[in-house]
């Protein structure tokens, strides 16, 4: 098909009046003009808005756009929490906070909208499917600033901490990020000079315990950069064993072969070597504990892991003696719980793919961190294996009885979804159930297409607000065969 005429109207840079239709997954708006679908950023439907051509879809088809003026502003408007992520107030407003501007319910609301529109349009479900209509995006905290536990910076080319613009390489120095948890808030990291590190990745545990990862640049010096920081940080923060901080340093990794050894790490603080937090969760009057490494994934809101974990238990409903097989399994989060509830008859298997985290969740089920009473003998293996190829190995064991089969099995993939072979693999395992983790609705909904074609149909569905002023939204499915 060829290339329509862009009319002159929408070429970049163009200003168009613009009223939105309806809201599209990824936290733009759609909208129409000239015969073609504009997807505008910073506004909300039915607003009449003006908006600056910002980019050309394949073939003239469709547009992007972000406000620049509201002329006929929607109920659900308030002012933004953060000046810079504005819209109104910036040319190029800085990304992470993109449903800023509206009330936290009507993000939701939005919010439901899109995971509905993913599983009728991608997953096939029928309009008035039942579970879709009853669908309710709930609230983790009254809250929705402040709820960001790890934050990644870049570094602006003055060494201070910065972000980027929406979908853009540039970096722009930030002063505060009211996204981000009071108690990175309070170390005032805009006030150090970072020159020679190029990212810096903050966390803080539900331990309290801080980590800051400062990402050196190739050809800099790690022991020079890591002495300069280290100097300004014990200046402004004072000890940091008593403040439980840890700062650590790594030649940042590039693409592609070159010359020469990495520098080695550099650990400074409350921790001396190998840098981890601890996070807790509560489970039936017991502690449940993770060491999470630097670079490992965890989730970012406080209340996620205990929401989610509860939630998982509950649509699987397991029983002691059954074999669970935990994949994109992470530090062994719902690991933890599926041990728990399966009990010393009962089995474990946690498949993931990252180095640093499976090396973590090994650790924590070896070392009993992870386990409380009920799962102190569960058998738990922990595979670091991308989660595709170790299923493609053991099927046939399973398939001949060598290997026991599951009779659940939870899915928490990356944004990007499990795909097509990984649903196909899960259905040759045959459980009696699958939970499905999805923290990207258009991948849930080409998942479940997959699952939908081999029989196997939604019986239970939820969503939780964990991203609260963005338009991430993260989806929990119960999948059962018809």
């Amino acid at each position: 098909m060829a290339k329509a005429p862009i009319p002159e109207e929408l070429e970049v840079g163009k200003i168009i009046t613009l009223t939105p239709e309806r809201v599209a997954h990824g936290g733009s708006f759609v909208a129409r003009a000239h015969d073609r679908v504009i997807f505008v950023r910073h506004t909300a439907i039915g607003e009449k808005v003006r908006a600056r051509i910002t980019g050309v879809g394949a073939k003239n088809r469709f547009f992007f756009a972000d406000t620049v003026e509201v002329l006929e502003p929607s109920e659900h408007r308030r002012p933004h929490p953060w000046a810079p992520a504005d819209a109104l107030a910036q040319e190029s407003p800085l990304g992470g906070m993109e449903f800023g501007h509206l009330n936290p319910d009507y993000q939701r609301e939005l919010k439901t909208q899109v995971v509905r529109e993913q599983l009728e349009r991608l997953g096939g479900l029928p309009a008035d499917f039942a579970l879709l209509r009853l669908l309710r995006v709930e609230a983790l905290s009254e809250e929705d600033l402040g709820w960001r536990t790890r934050v990644h910076f870049a570094v602006s080319p003055a060494g201070r901490v910065a972000m980027h613009p929406h979908s853009s390489a540039e970096t722009r120095e930030v002063e505060d990020f009211p996204l981000a948890h009071e108690t990175l808030r309070k170390l005032n990291l805009s006030q150090l000079d970072l020159t020679g590190a190029v990212r810096l990745d903050a966390t803080v545990s539900s331990t309290g315990e801080i980590l800051l990862v400062f990402a050196v640049s190739t050809g800099e010096s790690v022991e020079s950069v890591a002495r300069k920081i280290t100097e300004q940080a014990g200046s402004a923060w004072g000890d940091f064993t008593a403040q439980n901080i840890t700062l650590h340093f790594t030649e940042e990794r590039v693409g592609g072969r070159r010359r020469g050894q990495r520098q080695p790490d550099l650990t400074r603080g409350a921790q001396s070597e190998r840098p981890t937090v601890t996070e807790e969760l509560d489970a039936d009057g017991a502690r449940l504990r993770w060491k999470v490494g630097a670079g490992g994934f965890w989730q970012i809101h406080p209340q996620a892991p205990a929401a989610l974990t509860a939630t998982v238990a509950e649509m699987l409903e397991l029983s002691a003696g059954e074999t669970v097989f935990d994949l994109y399994s992470g530090a062994g989060l719902f690991t933890a719980m599926a041990a728990a509830e399966v009990g010393a008859k009962g089995s474990v298997l946690a498949v993931e793919g990252s180095a640093v985290t499976s090396a973590n969740a090994r650790e924590n089920f070896a070392s009993g961190l992870a386990r409380i009473k009920e799962s102190k003998k569960t058998p738990v293996e922990v595979v670091r294996s991308d989660v595709g190829a170790h299923l493609e190995k053991i099927l046939p064991s399973v398939a001949s009885g060598r290997l026991g089969r599951p009779s659940a099995v939870i899915l928490d993939p990356s944004r990007e979804g499990a795909g097509k072979k990984v649903m196909e693999q899960c259905n040759q395992l045959a459980p009696s159930r699958i939970v499905y983790v999805a923290c990207d609705p258009a991948a849930l909904g080409r998942d479940t297409g997959y699952l939908r074609q081999m029989g196997w149909e939604i019986t239970a569905l939820r969503a939780f607000d964990m991203y609260p002023n963005t338009h991430h939204v993260e989806t929990v499915a119960l999948f059962e065969k018809r």
